[in-house]
């Protein structure tokens, strides 16, 4: 609150002082304020490109918002990178109000830290050895348990590879398995350990922007959607 305060007189005792801070900086906080409370993450920063004359008529041609530990429909993401052209927007007593933007862009990865911590969360009965995020390709290995008259267990190994959706969410598809017990069937566990793992899914986020691109490699998942 006493930022927002702060940031309000500034903006109104900023046509009378030659010497006051460029409309940039003084935005940057209130953008700040608006977007955490639509965005759960660790922290938002606001960039903010435009002149001072657009600012003052309530136009930014490109605001970028740099997102850091994000979580996105139990998905934990370390970066999101949100892109907004044309942004029009009013400020007053309630701080910022974005009224519409004419483009949208959002990208962001998944390290391989959270991508097997929402695994295990979700996928208790598997015990997961081994995660390769490389080539375009996820592969997991580990030991699955199903408890039935008696406790079986299964040695499984899976490579997949994820598939964008009409919905435009993206999930992973496991199409290669090894499995040391028949009992079990690996194509089930394929499907189970594909819902449990991370989704790529904003129909909550800002935006509500689909998924357009899964990149896979070096340990982390990117994506990007519009």
């Amino acid at each position: 609150m006493k930022i927002r305060l702060l940031s309000l007189l500034v903006l109104l005792f900023l046509p009378f002082s030659a010497g006051a801070e460029p409309l940039q900086e003084a935005y940057i906080p209130l953008f700040a304020e608006y977007f955490s409370e639509k965005i759960p993450s660790k922290s938002v920063l606001p960039v903010i490109e435009g002149t001072e004359e657009e600012l003052r008529s309530g136009k930014i041609p490109l605001l970028t918002l740099c997102v850091e530990d994000a979580s996105v429909e139990g998905v934990l993401y370390d970066r999101l990178l949100l892109v907004l052209k044309d942004v029009l927007f009013s400020v007053d007593k309630g701080g910022v109000r974005l009224h519409s933007y004419s483009g949208y862009k959002l990208s962001g990865s998944i390290p391989g830290a959270s991508f097997r911590s929402t695994l295990e969360k979700n996928m208790p009965r598997f015990t997961l050895t081994e995660l390769e995020l490389q080539g375009g390709t996820v592969m997991v290995k580990g030991v699955y348990e199903r408890k039935m008259t008696f406790t079986i267990r299964a040695l499984l190994r899976l490579r997949g590879k994820y598939v964008i959706e009409k919905d435009g969410k993206a999930t992973i598809r496991f199409d290669e398995s090894t499995n040391d017990n028949a009992l079990i069937s690996a194509a089930d566990v394929g499907r189970a350990l594909a819902k449990a793992a991370p989704v790529l899914s904003f129909s909550s986020f800002f935006g509500k922007p689909s998924v357009t691109e899964v990149r896979v490699d070096h340990g982390m998942v990117w994506f990007s959607g519009k």
